[in-house]
Formats: C-alpha cells, structure tokens, sequence
C-alpha cells in the first residue's frame, strides 16, 4: 500500500499544476493491513486512520471527526461512511445520486450498494 501511494505521491507532485484535486490512496496489504494515504493538492503524502474528499466533504468533517473511533468494526465503519455521505448528500448540490462501499480486507473486497431512495439519513431520514 504504502508504494502505491508513493507512486500516485509521485505522479502527483510531477503533475501538480495540472491538478485541481487531491487524492485518497487505501487498501489492505500483508504486512500491515488496512491503510489510508490522503495524497492532497502539492504531492505530499499523509497516512491517517481516514480521509475524506470531494465538494461535500466540508459538511461532514465534524461528524466524521466525532463519530470515529479506532478499532471500529467492519460494520460500524460503513454505517459511518454512509451516515456521512448521506449528510453530505443531502447538502450539497453536486454530491449524491446512490452510495457504493468496498470494503477491503484479507479476505478480499466487500461492496456495498444503496440507492438514493434508501439513504438512511437525509431530507427523508433525519
């Protein structure tokens, strides 16, 4: 994981006139299991138990920030994520539509898919 996101790092910094956003590098490896690498705007590289990203992010760093514990389990972490995104959803004009997860582990990728008719939080499920 951590070369991956070196590599995207790198491909980073060299095009980093070109680019208007930062980027999330996560997975699984062997030796050190789950990883998160927020690669933001400039090419540096930060390892952080979570990222977040995208034009409704700002509307949910307080949520995020009080609802993350270490050691949450799988299930909990993506009821947070789709807690979160469904927050994010429901206040900003250009996120949203569907919430799709994957979920990576040792024993491989877990998706997840919920339509935006059954978002479980939002305009209709305050």
């Amino acid at each position: 994981m951590k070369v991956a996101a070196h590599l995207m790092r790198k491909m980073c910094y060299g095009n980093k006139d070109d680019l208007s956003a930062g980027v999330i590098v996560g997975g699984w490896d062997p030796v050190y299991g789950g990883q998160v690498f927020n690669i933001p705007l400039g090419g540096s590289m930060l390892q952080m138990p979570f990222a977040i990203g995208g034009s409704g992010s700002t509307y949910i760093y307080g949520l995020v920030d009080s609802d993350f514990k270490e050691g949450m389990t799988a299930e909990e972490t993506r009821t947070l994520v789709k807690k979160a995104i469904s927050h994010a959803m429901a206040r900003d004009g250009s996120s949203g539509g569907v919430i799709r997860t994957v979920m990576v582990t040792a024993e491989g990728n877990d998706r997840d898919y919920t339509p935006g008719n059954q978002l479980p939080y939002g305009p209709a499920g305050w």
